[in-house]
Protein backbone atom coordinates (compact mmCIF):
# COMPACT_ATOMS: atom_id res chain seq x y z
CA UNK A 1 0.00 0.00 0.00
CA UNK A 2 1.28 3.46 -0.89
CA UNK A 3 1.11 6.02 1.90
CA UNK A 4 -0.49 9.41 1.42
CA UNK A 5 1.57 12.37 2.68
CA UNK A 6 0.20 14.01 5.83
CA UNK A 7 -0.62 17.34 4.16
CA UNK A 8 -2.72 15.53 1.54
CA UNK A 9 -4.60 13.64 4.25
CA UNK A 10 -5.27 16.95 5.99
CA UNK A 11 -6.53 18.53 2.76
CA UNK A 12 -8.77 15.50 2.11
CA UNK A 13 -10.20 15.70 5.64
CA UNK A 14 -10.93 19.41 5.11
CA UNK A 15 -12.60 18.65 1.77
CA UNK A 16 -14.89 16.14 3.47
CA UNK A 17 -15.76 18.64 6.20
CA UNK A 18 -16.31 21.63 3.88
CA UNK A 19 -17.91 19.75 1.00
CA UNK A 20 -15.71 21.42 -1.63
CA UNK A 21 -12.25 21.15 -3.14
CA UNK A 22 -9.34 22.36 -1.00
CA UNK A 23 -6.17 23.56 -2.75
CA UNK A 24 -3.97 23.19 0.33
CA UNK A 25 -4.36 22.83 4.09
CA UNK A 26 -1.92 23.37 6.94
CA UNK A 27 -2.03 23.49 10.71
CA UNK A 28 -2.29 27.06 11.95
CA UNK A 29 -1.63 28.35 15.47
CA UNK A 30 -4.11 31.17 16.09
CA UNK A 31 -2.86 34.02 18.28
CA UNK A 32 -5.51 36.68 17.68
CA UNK A 33 -8.58 37.64 15.65
CA UNK A 34 -9.91 41.21 15.63
CA UNK A 35 -13.08 42.26 13.81
CA UNK A 36 -16.04 44.61 14.25
CA UNK A 37 -17.90 41.69 15.87
CA UNK A 38 -15.27 41.47 18.62
CA UNK A 39 -11.75 40.48 19.54
CA UNK A 40 -10.48 37.02 20.42
CA UNK A 41 -7.07 36.45 21.96
CA UNK A 42 -6.68 33.04 23.61
CA UNK A 43 -4.29 32.72 26.57
CA UNK A 44 -2.50 29.92 24.75
CA UNK A 45 -2.38 29.77 20.95
CA UNK A 46 -5.16 27.60 19.53
CA UNK A 47 -4.25 25.00 16.93
CA UNK A 48 -6.55 25.12 13.90
CA UNK A 49 -6.36 24.16 10.23
CA UNK A 50 -6.06 26.84 7.55
CA UNK A 51 -7.60 25.51 4.33
CA UNK A 52 -7.53 27.35 1.00
CA UNK A 53 -10.40 26.71 -1.39
CA UNK A 54 -10.81 28.40 -4.75
CA UNK A 55 -12.53 31.46 -3.26
CA UNK A 56 -12.06 31.27 0.53
CA UNK A 57 -9.64 30.85 3.38
CA UNK A 58 -11.29 28.70 6.05
CA UNK A 59 -10.19 28.09 9.63
CA UNK A 60 -11.35 24.73 10.99
CA UNK A 61 -11.11 23.00 14.35
CA UNK A 62 -8.18 20.59 14.66
CA UNK A 63 -7.50 17.85 17.19
CA UNK A 64 -4.20 15.98 17.06
CA UNK A 65 -3.97 12.54 18.60
CA UNK A 66 -1.17 10.00 18.85
CA UNK A 67 -2.83 7.75 16.26
CA UNK A 68 -3.97 10.52 13.91
CA UNK A 69 -5.93 13.73 13.76
CA UNK A 70 -9.49 14.96 13.47
CA UNK A 71 -10.78 17.99 11.60
CA UNK A 72 -13.84 19.57 13.15
CA UNK A 73 -16.27 22.32 12.22
CA UNK A 74 -15.43 25.36 10.15
CA UNK A 75 -15.01 28.29 12.54
CA UNK A 76 -14.35 31.14 10.08
CA UNK A 77 -14.54 31.67 6.34
CA UNK A 78 -12.80 34.66 4.79
CA UNK A 79 -12.61 35.65 1.10
CA UNK A 80 -9.26 35.14 -0.62
CA UNK A 81 -9.84 38.25 -2.67
CA UNK A 82 -8.74 41.56 -1.13
CA UNK A 83 -6.64 39.72 1.46
CA UNK A 84 -3.45 41.47 2.52
CA UNK A 85 -0.91 39.08 4.02
CA UNK A 86 2.47 39.47 5.65
CA UNK A 87 4.83 36.59 6.39
CA UNK A 88 7.89 36.72 8.63
CA UNK A 89 10.37 33.86 8.93
CA UNK A 90 11.52 33.23 12.51
CA UNK A 91 14.02 30.34 12.56
CA UNK A 92 14.34 30.48 16.37
CA UNK A 93 10.61 29.74 16.82
CA UNK A 94 10.82 26.13 15.62
CA UNK A 95 8.55 24.38 14.60
CA UNK A 96 6.15 27.29 13.93
CA UNK A 97 8.73 29.33 12.01
CA UNK A 98 6.33 31.47 9.93
CA UNK A 99 4.61 34.39 11.65
CA UNK A 100 1.43 35.25 9.73
CA UNK A 101 -0.57 38.48 9.63
CA UNK A 102 -3.72 38.35 7.51
CA UNK A 103 -6.00 41.34 7.10
CA UNK A 104 -9.07 42.29 5.12
CA UNK A 105 -9.23 46.11 5.21
CA UNK A 106 -12.72 46.22 3.68
CA UNK A 107 -14.02 43.88 6.39
CA UNK A 108 -11.94 45.57 9.14
CA UNK A 109 -10.75 42.09 10.14
CA UNK A 110 -7.29 40.96 11.25
CA UNK A 111 -5.96 37.45 11.96
CA UNK A 112 -2.58 36.79 13.58
CA UNK A 113 -0.97 33.38 13.93
CA UNK A 114 1.90 31.10 12.97
CA UNK A 115 2.51 28.20 10.59
CA UNK A 116 4.84 25.24 10.84
CA UNK A 117 7.35 25.37 7.99
CA UNK A 118 6.94 22.84 5.19
CA UNK A 119 5.60 22.25 1.71
CA UNK A 120 2.00 23.05 2.63
CA UNK A 121 2.95 26.34 4.33
CA UNK A 122 5.05 27.29 1.30
CA UNK A 123 2.14 26.53 -1.01
CA UNK A 124 -0.31 28.61 1.06
CA UNK A 125 2.11 31.56 1.02
CA UNK A 126 2.65 31.19 -2.73
CA UNK A 127 -1.06 31.02 -3.58
CA UNK A 128 -1.92 34.02 -1.40
CA UNK A 129 0.99 36.01 -2.84
CA UNK A 130 -0.21 35.16 -6.35
CA UNK A 131 -3.71 36.38 -5.42
CA UNK A 132 -2.27 39.69 -4.17
CA UNK A 133 -0.14 40.06 -7.30
CA UNK A 134 -3.15 39.44 -9.58
CA UNK A 135 -5.19 42.02 -7.66
CA UNK A 136 -2.39 44.59 -7.88
CA UNK A 137 -1.85 43.83 -11.58
CA UNK A 138 -5.59 44.22 -12.29
CA UNK A 139 -5.67 47.51 -10.38
CA UNK A 140 -2.61 48.71 -12.32
CA UNK A 141 -4.20 47.73 -15.63
CA UNK A 142 -7.36 49.65 -14.78
CA UNK A 143 -5.34 52.68 -13.71
CA UNK A 144 -3.19 52.46 -16.86
CA UNK A 145 -6.24 52.45 -19.12
CA UNK A 146 -7.53 55.61 -17.48
CA UNK A 147 -4.24 57.40 -18.07
CA UNK A 148 -4.19 56.45 -21.77
CA UNK A 149 -7.63 57.85 -22.48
Amino acid sequence: MIGVPVEHKLAMACEQRLGRMVDVASTFNLHRIASPAGNFRPRKSTRLVAALTEDDLCLLEFRYRVVGFEVGAALCRFPRRRLVSQWRHRPWAWPAVWRVDLSWPELATYVEGSLIGGDDADRIMGLLAADEFEAADAAGAVGGEELCE
